[in-house]
């Protein structure tokens, strides 16, 4: 049983997913949107797993501060699957890109724009 507010693409009502031979479709079309608004592709498989996950990052996503700590191997799909999310919540994502050099002066310069972005700007 699965509960969303991305089942229908105008109205973002919070609820239970009927058609869940459908619901792969209706994914498939979000992602679709996706690669074409943003330069960076991804190309998901939405198994049952990975629509289950999908639908619970949603739901933290659509919670007031909601946050979750989502843990697994590299390359399970963590972070498509999130960007998927914050894009299907209409949110935007801010990544921090560590390198050798990334050290105290840049992490303050990285949370000084998402904080702008957050506040400031109410994005």
């Amino acid at each position: 049983v699965l509960y969303g507010d991305y089942v229908s693409r105008g109205d973002k009502e919070y609820q239970r997913v009927v058609d869940l031979a459908a619901l792969p479709s209706t994914l498939t079309e979000y992602l679709d949107e996706y690669n074409l608004t943003f330069p960076q592709q991804m190309h998901l498989v939405f198994f049952k797993d990975a629509t289950e996950h999908l639908s619970r990052i949603c739901r933290i996503l659509r919670q007031p501060r909601g946050s979750a700590l989502l843990v697994g191997v590299g390359g399970s799909g963590r972070q498509s699957l999130t960007r998927l999310a914050a894009f299907i919540a209409n949110y935007q994502c801010f990544s921090i890109e560590i390198t050798r050099s990334y050290g105290v002066n840049e992490w303050h310069e990285d949370l000084k724009k998402v904080l702008m972005i957050a506040g400031a700007k109410n994005e």
